[in-house]
């Protein structure tokens, strides 16, 4: 998730983290087995152009 720097930064990002917050939170509560599927060293991250972060982020449970 971005939300921009400096004076182009979301108005809304404090929000955003909070739900995501509750979102992982209950997440985690009702699947306490849920796993990352594959080594941290083998996530495929997305590293073209201005963008930065995780391509996808298998997972089991």
């Amino acid at each position: 998730m971005a939300f921009g720097y400096g004076i182009h930064q979301c108005l809304g990002q404090n929000l955003a983290r909070l739900e995501l917050e509750i979102v992982f939170g209950t997440l985690f509560t009702r699947l306490p087995r849920l796993r990352v599927a594959v080594p941290v060293a083998e996530l495929p991250f997305q590293t073209d152009g201005i963008m930065f972060g995780l391509h996808e982020l298998p997972v089991f449970w």
